[in-house]
Formats: C-alpha cells, sequence, structure tokens
C-alpha cells in the first residue's frame, strides 16, 4: 500500500459522495481511502460504505462514538492508515483525477519528504472559480524552514507527506482545536522537512459553501471569539515548535521578530473581544509582554509596528477601536 487518503467526515451525507468518487477515479491506484466519521448524526457513513463497496478501491470506515473535531478523525486515521505516504482531504472537497499520481511522482523522483500543487477555490454562490498557488516562482527542491521564510507554504490538503517523517517527529494535530490545527500541523511539517517540491498544477478543489466549518464556527459572537483564541493558541505552540527546533538562523529571527509579536497582540485582542478591559490592561502592564511589543518597533512589517505602538502607548484607543 502506496498511499492513504485520509478524510475526517461529520454529517456530510450532502458531499460525501462527490468526494469520494473523485478519489476513487485517480489516474493512480495503489492507494487506500480512510474514512473516519466523526460520530455523524445523519447517514455519512453508510452512503460512504454503499458507495466504496462497489468502487473496487480498498477502504476502512473508522468512527469515533463521540464527536471530537476534525483534528482527532485525522489522528485516528493516521494510526489505521497503511501508506507510505499521507493525504488528507476533507468530505466536501474534490480532487483532480492526477492529484495523487502528480504529487507521488514528485515524492519518489526526488526523494522528497513532501510535495504539494495548488488548489481551486469553487465557490457555490455562483462567484467563479479562482486559482490558488503558493509555491516559489522557481521550480528546484527546497527545505521546509526556507519555504516557510519565504511565505511559500500550501495548504495542508495540498501536500502529500512521506509517512515515516510525521512519525519520526510525532506529528499529529492539536485536538480540541478549533481553528489554526492545520496551519500548525503544516507549519511543524514543514519545519522538520528536509526535502519539498511542487507542481503548479491546481489539484486540489476547496468547496466553499454555508455549511463548512469555517462558516458554522463563526456564526456567533461567542464561537467566533473561541476560534479566534485557539487560533492564537495554535500561532503561539508554533512559534514556541519553531523556537526550540528551527535550524536556520533566518527562522529563528521570524520566529523572534513576527510570530512571538503577532501573538502577543492577538493576545492582547483576545481580551478586547472578551469585554474584559482589566485583563487587557493588566496583560499590557506586564514587562515581558512590553518587551516583546517593543522589539517589533522599527521592523519593516508595519502593519505590526503600528499595532504594537498601539498598544504600548496608546491602549485605551486601541481598545475602543478594536472593540
Amino acid at each position: 500500500m502506496n498511499i492513504s487518503v485520509i478524510i475526517p467526515a461529520y454529517n456530510a451525507s450532502k458531499w460525501i459522495v462527490n468526494a469520494l468518487e473523485s478519489v476513487c477515479v485517480q489516474d493512480y491506484r495503489d492507494f487506500e481511502i480512510v474514512l473516519v466519521d466523526d460520530a455523524s448524526s445523519d447517514d455519512t457513513a453508510s452512503i460512504a460504505r454503499g458507495y466504496l463497496e462497489s468502487s473496487g478501491v480498498q477502504f476502512q470506515i473508522l468512527r469515533h462514538e463521540h464527536n471530537r473535531g476534525a483534528s482527532a478523525a485525522r489522528n485516528t486515521g493516521l494510526v489505521s492508515a497503511r501508506g507510505k505516504y499521507i493525504a488528507f482531504m476533507d468530505s466536501d472537497d474534490i480532487l483532480r483525477e492526477n492529484f495523487l499520481s502528480a504529487l507521488y511522482e514528485l515524492c519518489a523522483n526526488y526523494e522528497c519528504d513532501i510535495s504539494f500543487c495548488g488548489l481551486v477555490d469553487r465557490f457555490t454562490d455562483g462567484r467563479p472559480d479562482s486559482d490558488k498557488i503558493h509555491s516559489p516562482a522557481n521550480w528546484g527542491i527546497y527545505s521546509g524552514e526556507e519555504l516557510i521564510v519565504s511565505n511559500h507554504v500550501p495548504a495542508f490538503f495540498c501536500c502529500l507527506y512521506r509517512r515515516s517523517l510525521l512519525d519520526e517527529y510525532g506529528l499529529r494535530f492539536h485536538e480540541g482545536c478549533t481553528s489554526g490545527e492545520d496551519t500548525e500541523f503544516q507549519a511543524k511539517a514543514f519545519c522538520r522537512a528536509e526535502r519539498i517540491t511542487f507542481t503548479t498544477q491546481c489539484l486540489y478543489i476547496y468547496l466553499h459553501h454555508s455549511g463548512m466549518g469555517s462558516v458554522k464556527n463563526t456564526d456567533t459572537k461567542e464561537k467566533k471569539t473561541l476560534r479566534y483564541e485557539h487560533n492564537t493558541q495554535a500561532q503561539e505552540r508554533t512559534a514556541e515548535y519553531f523556537r526550540e527546533y528551527a535550524r536556520s538562523p533566518e527562522l529563528q529571527r521570524m520566529t523572534r521578530d513576527i510570530l512571538i509579536p503577532q501573538v502577543t497582540i492577538r493576545k492582547a485582542t483576545g481580551y478586547i473581544m472578551r469585554k474584559d478591559k482589566e485583563g487587557y490592561m493588566s496583560f499590557l502592564k506586564d514587562s515581558n509582554n512590553r518587551k516583546i511589543l517593543q522589539s517589533s518597533l522599527g521592523l519593516s512589517k508595519l502593519e505590526l509596528t503600528f499595532k504594537a505602538l498601539m498598544l504600548l502607548y496608546m491602549p485605551g484607543i486601541y481598545y475602543r477601536l478594536r472593540e
């Protein structure tokens, strides 16, 4: 078994057949589908099983007894996956028929830890498709740290990962996190990967619709605040990971001068979202937080410098502006 395609699914009965069909018609055939039903209350699992049993494709259907979130479902899939390479796919998205073959050939031919492609943003509200390509202008073999520093990191579902890379470094999704867990996983994987390459073909179709998680989980102020806080925590864990494991001076500088100040600003903003002005002012009086904000002044990232200046010297105005 060469590739495992891991698909977390929760109440995805409307979309799951289209997603599975796009995997089953891949022009590369040495793969399995690992579908993890995250305690759906609809018939997602039975629809998937009915389709897959007649597909001729190797598959596993796993089930959580309680809803645990997409991160936990992906981790469950990784435990049971038998492939030497891993791809992740959402249950409402679609793969181009050469997604697996293109990414596998890149990994195999160039002995890469990760290969990736571009994606297509597809909208159900009538807007035209939009291609997104996150790769550098020049094709080649890059270290993951080079791509992080140059801001050429794609979405995790556009990638094919060497399974042994994930296992060697214990790379898994942070469970219980409702936002930012995917970029955290991706950042850690790229930090560890020594050889990465890409195709500029847009082979993953990301479907935007009213029922997607990023929409449902921001339909109330409380949900929006929770997602913001979880995303901040994911960024903080990423910065701590880079600080401990990044090998290049460039990534260490980026962590110190940009990522950590960004996290500090987000933490301050979190107090505003919770309407906790006392906590906000106390946070900004902390000497360590002030030192972090002061370290970002004068850097080329103007938005970061502006926010740091406001928090340091005009915290009341910043509070009212963001309230």
